[in-house]
């Protein structure tokens, strides 16, 4: 289980660095600090990884509160996130199916503030075109909150569980 999360940390890496490549303009030194960052997250975790050498164990139920959710930028995806720095947990609530409905929570924990950061930011441009009911992307996109949810978070093999 922990080859098949390294091998997508290092596919996602090779993805935003395609994606940067094909950018055709200069970086900015924001976005070579992101690029640094983002490389220096991935090596972290793989190494992780590699000692843990087994999937990691159910998450042990939470004691303290939860971080409060605030809404994030315009996304077709993600309705609000929320982060604790100490714990390093993030919440995603996702949209739901109609309008006045919340959808599902998960909490993703052993998230870096790094990591959240560039998430929060909606660093990670958008890999394809198309639309749902609250909103249309196209690639390349930035920001964009689901694809930085994707490739960050997702794709950082960190381990997680819906709440609600």
């Amino acid at each position: 289980m922990n080859e098949q999360k390294i091998e997508e940390l290092k596919n996602a890496l090779r993805e935003i660095l395609r994606l940067v490549a094909g950018r055709n303009a200069p970086l900015t030194p924001e976005l070579r600090q992101a690029i640094a960052q983002v490389t220096e997250h991935v090596a972290n975790r793989i190494q992780q990884l590699k000692q843990e050498g087994s999937p990691a164990d159910e998450l042990q139920p939470q004691r303290r509160p939860e971080p409060e959710l605030q809404g994030s930028m315009p996304s077709s995806n993600v309705g609000a996130f929320g982060y604790d720095e100490e714990r390093q947990r993030l919440l995603v609530r996702f949209l739901g199916d109609h309008p006045n409905k919340n959808g599902p929570i998960y909490g993703y924990d052993n998230v870096p503030k790094e990591i959240f950061d560039l998430f929060q930011k909606g660093a990670v441009p958008a890999r394809t075109d198309g639309q749902n009911k609250w909103g249309k992307w196209w690639k390349g996109k930035h920001p964009s909150m689901g694809a930085s949810l994707y490739t960050l978070i997702k794709n950082g093999g960190y381990p997680y569980q819906r709440l609600s």
